[in-house]
């Protein structure tokens, strides 16, 4: 190996480096406002803490109110945006109940490309959208209808190869079925299918007989 490519780190900075790539360890708002100029990124994949209480290393993911997260994310989200070039693209994941605050936010100051569209047109040029959100609420989270056994789906993990729960005080097969998650796989309707009508958007009726079975 030669001398130049040996790993140095600047225990100032907290940077290690190695074949002309670096890793920055520190506080993300002070990292990208002192380390890395403006209008030098092609790519910002963001991955931040979803203020829902994970702990990490001992340091719990929790935010003091919503409106404090929220107040921190727009701040290096603005940071990242000023670090991209004019060329640069940016993604961003985070928890369901704040994506839409992402959304608005970014929306102010970039092009969003992905995002919900109920066409389902063919993209070519950025990643078409394959869903339509729903949002499930409720009057009262303590009593409310929810009748998970009408709408069990078949589970697609360690059931269908027959694998033993070991976790359980009796090792167990795996369930074979499953409440389903919050993606659910139907189809639209399609213009000769059976259940098609001449309306603009029309639902699937397996998507309301779902919804009328659980709730």
């Amino acid at each position: 190996m030669a001398v130049t490519d040996m790993p140095r780190y600047n225990e100032d900075m907290n940077i290690f480096e190695k074949h002309g790539h670096a890793i920055i360890w520190g506080d993300v708002i002070e990292a990208l406002t002192t380390q890395i100029p403006d209008g030098s990124v092609d790519l910002v994949f963001a991955d931040p803490p979803y203020n829902i209480g994970k702990n990490f290393n001992g340091r719990r993911d929790r935010w003091p109110s919503d409106e404090a997260y929220l107040s921190w994310c727009y701040q290096w989200l603005e940071l990242c945006i000023s670090k991209l070039k004019p060329t640069g693209s940016l993604y961003v994941m985070t928890a369901t109940q704040n994506m839409p605050f992402f959304d608005i936010f970014l929306r102010e100051r970039l092009s969003i490309l992905s995002h919900y569209d109920s066409s389902g047109v063919q993209a070519r040029n950025y990643y078409g959208s394959l869903y339509e959100p729903i949002l499930f609420g409720v009057k009262d989270e303590d009593n409310y209808t929810f009748n998970a056994d009408e709408i069990l789906v078949e589970a697609r993990t360690g059931a269908i190869r027959k694998l033993i729960d070991y976790r359980k005080a009796v090792p167990t097969v795996y369930n074979s079925k499953k409440v389903p998650g919050n993606v659910w796989n139907i189809p639209r309707v399609r213009y000769r299918m059976d259940e098609y009508e001449n309306h603009p958007t029309q639902k699937p009726t397996a998507l309301l007989d779902r919804i009328v079975r659980a709730s």
